[in-house]
């Protein structure tokens, strides 16, 4: 998942160029193939842009060969989310695959190009899926739009990891009698063990919850992004008494997770999460306007006021309308950047209140108060 710490080291990167590259990928499939075909044009492409800004060729194959090593490297595109964002500088690449799909798009500058990425930081922008069976576990990195699993190397693959050489035997299979008792009397196995099936059982399943919950609750409260379980109630109860999660773990979808497939648990996990999110959207658009209709100087619109008041860490709270965007007060642009310009404010808004630990909500034009495309709600 890409982060607020992800996005400090891009931001505190100062590369002399900075080349920016998205392009959409692909879980699993034929279609996996078309990732290195849309790298290849993009590539093709920043060269280009790359010599028309008098960059020589030998300056240009050093800069992208990170990104071009990639064309080839078949065990990269068979493990991709859905989209993949690549950052190359004179520091070397930084790679982010996450679930957001993106227009193909090259942008070059001083600055590394993160817009595309800012939904996934925004406060109802990303959320986490875990799935639990006796059989399986499953993590998945989610947004509104779409969910992709991640590799989960130190969780137990299963129940029969936990269980291995079974250690109960059934009485009727048990020697009759195995070691003397007191008084001459002999012990089945069955009772020095002292356990049934179904007791035996629940303590492995137990230990298997209780691992996962171990080997998970550091990464993803690190993330600190809402979790999701999907599980039958006996191991879902479980794991909402290993985990330390606390208010990170979102609710439980009750159900085999099994009978599902990859698209169905996207839409039962989202259902269940999409209430808070909208919740929290409300609450800080509510909060605006009240702010707003007493005249209180917490509110505050525009863009260059709003710009400013963020990258001095006043921003407690940024609302912009989707698909907003203040290039030079007006336009878009291309997405490249000439030395010493200035960034879209809307942007650099939205990525200072992240840095300095503010919240960022992305609404849609019509709920946003006032006639604005930007506001915030200060701390001071």
């Amino acid at each position: 998942m890409f982060t607020k710490s992800d996005l400090d080291k891009l931001m505190e990167a100062t590369p002399p160029v900075g080349v920016s590259l998205f392009l959409p990928t692909h879980v699993r499939g034929a279609e996996t193939r078309q990732g290195p075909i849309r790298l290849k044009n993009l590539l093709a492409e920043a060269r280009n842009r790359l010599g028309d800004r008098g960059m020589k060729a030998g300056d240009i194959h050093a800069l992208l060969a990170p990104a071009t090593a990639l064309l080839d490297d078949y065990p990269f595109w068979q493990h991709q989310n859905e989209g993949l964002a690549l950052f190359l500088g004179s520091g070397g690449m930084h790679e982010h695959r996450v679930p957001l799909s993106f227009d193909e798009r090259v942008a070059i500058g001083p600055r590394f190009h993160v817009k595309p990425l800012l939904p996934l930081l925004a406060a109802d922008g990303a959320f986490h899926v875990l799935t639990i069976t006796a059989e399986r576990v499953r993590l998945f990195d989610a947004s509104r739009f779409s969910m992709a699993e991640v590799e989960l190397d130190d969780a137990p693959e299963d129940l029969a990891e936990v269980m291995g050489k079974a250690d109960y035997q059934n009485p009727l299979q048990a020697p009759p009698a195995t070691r003397p008792g007191p008084g001459g009397t002999t012990i089945s196995k069955s009772e020095v063990l002292g356990d049934s099936p179904a007791d035996w059982r629940k303590d492995r399943l137990v230990e298997y919850v209780r691992r996962i919950a171990s080997v998970l609750d550091d990464r993803l409260a690190s993330d600190a992004v809402p979790v999701v379980l999907v599980a039958d109630a006996e191991t879902g109860g479980h794991f909402a008494r290993s985990t330390t999660l606390g208010p990170l773990l979102a609710g439980m979808v009750e159900t085999n997770p099994a009978a599902m497939d990859d698209t169905a648990l996207h839409e039962a996990a989202y259902a269940l999460v999409e209430p808070r999110f909208m919740a929290g959207r409300r609450e800080a658009v509510d909060r605006l306007a009240a702010l707003q209709g007493s005249d209180d100087a917490r509110a505050m619109a525009g863009a260059e006021d709003v710009a400013r008041s963020a990258q001095e860490g006043r921003v407690e709270t940024l609302l912009l309308a989707e698909g907003a965007s203040d290039r030079d007060g007006g336009a878009t642009g291309s997405d490249d950047e000439a030395e010493g310009s200035t960034p879209d404010r809307f942007d650099a808004a939205a990525v200072e209140t992240l840095r300095h630990g503010g919240d960022v909500y992305i609404v849609p034009a019509d709920d946003m108060p006032g006639d604005t495309r930007i506001a915030a709600i200060l701390r001071y």
